[in-house]
């Protein structure tokens, strides 16, 4: 089985979350996935951008990390990681008259006790507007602003909940958001040690050598 994660310009068992609070329920969210697996690094294409895992239970996950990425710490193969994936929807109103959402892309990097760890988070954003509504199978239609028609039916009661609150022509704004981040467990990397502290000279001063025998 072979997974793709993309995090260029976004390639990229449901928990349900509490629907944020708001008048009339104008916003929910969902988490959809929420996993750790210890991976190692297969292979690593700086020219495609790709790196391939395999997690331990065998399933091989390409990961796509684009060229707006640019603070993945240097993976080789051969490396032991510790990797957790999430992945979130969240729905709301938009106001009238609100600026078009902008999906967006963040990265990080740092030590977790000397081993190297790095962080993608894709933030996919779009706005649609509803054309059809079934409470009873919990079913709505929606296009969104390239002409495309979805049809999705809602199986969380957060979601359920924020249907309700809606009626066909309200323009939704929609955010899928995924997140990776992993620790290299085979690397240690020794931190700079801070610098022994000097006492200061005030400006002016001089600081002479002390006679012989003191």
């Amino acid at each position: 089985m072979v997974a793709r994660c993309a995090f260029a310009l976004f390639g990229l068992g449901t928990v349900a979350l509490a629907a944020l609070p708001s008048a009339a329920h104008a916003q929910a969210s969902v988490l959809l996935k929420n996993q750790q697996a210890g991976a190692i690094v297969e292979t690593v294409d700086r020219d495609a951008r790709e790196i391939l895992l395999r997690e331990d239970n065998g399933h091989l996950l390409t990961v796509e990390y684009g060229s707006a990425v640019k603070d993945l710490p240097n993976l080789h193969e051969g490396d032991h990681l510790r990797i957790s994936y999430v992945e979130t929807l969240g729905a709301q109103i938009a106001a009238p008259g609100s600026p078009m959402p902008e999906s967006t892309l963040t990265t990080a990097r740092g030590f977790v006790h000397g081993h190297p760890r790095g962080v993608i988070a894709a933030f996919n954003r779009e706005r649609a507007t509803v054309k059809t509504i079934d409470l009873k199978t919990h079913t709505l239609s929606f296009v969104t602003d390239d002409g495309s028609l979805h049809v999705t039916a809602l199986r969380t009661k957060a979601m359920q909940d924020f249907l309700a609150t809606l009626k066909v022509g309200d323009v939704v704004d929609i955010t899928r958001m995924e997140s990776i981040s992993y620790v290299i467990t085979s690397k240690v990397v020794a931190q700079p040690q801070a610098a022994t502290p000097q006492l200061a000279v005030p400006a002016g001063d001089v600081v002479s050598p002390a006679p012989a025998g003191q």
